[in-house]
């Protein structure tokens, strides 16, 4: 992972591995401004829109020719 300062362009590569979401800070060895980073957590897995609808409207039929 890597972390870009704002202010000078310096990158910086993280050299331990983070496994919780949350706020990272660290100093820029350039300029000596503090950084942070916020790891997210894993994308949460999407609803099941299909199963609120199934009993409402009938998604399995597709569409059908009218007259």
């Amino acid at each position: 992972m890597t972390i870009t300062c704002e202010d000078c362009g310096e990158r910086h590569r993280l050299e331990r591995r983070v496994n919780e979401p949350g706020p990272i800070w660290i100093v820029c060895h350039s300029c000596e401004l503090p950084l942070q980073a916020v790891l997210d957590g894993p994308a949460p897995t999407p609803s099941n829109t299909h199963g609120i609808w199934a009993d409402i409207v009938d998604l399995g039929t597709g569409v059908h020719q009218g007259a």
